[in-house]
């Protein structure tokens, strides 16, 4: 049986990047896709800079994940007003 993967992030690719890495140090397996290097190489623009990447995780990780992308964001205001 397939695990069900939701999202639980979406920001821009250097932001993306380094919860992923909080994520991997927690154990919490994730994917992400970057939507807007995607759609330039199929030919059209999906997604600007700031929204470019999805964090998606196993729904059993969902409540641990939160959990760090809270803790991080708590740890950096500014970087969460948009």
């Amino acid at each position: 049986m397939k695990n069900k993967l939701v999202d639980i992030f979406i920001g821009s690719d250097i932001e993306a990047n380094y919860i992923a890495s909080l994520l991997i140090d927690n154990q919490i397996q994730c994917i992400i896709e970057n939507q807007l290097e995607g759609s330039l190489s199929a030919g059209w623009v999906n997604g600007s800079q700031y929204n470019s990447s999805i964090i998606r995780i196993d729904i059993n990780d969902f409540e641990k994940a939160k959990k760090v992308i809270s803790e991080y964001q708590k740890s950096n205001p500014t970087e969460n007003q948009s």
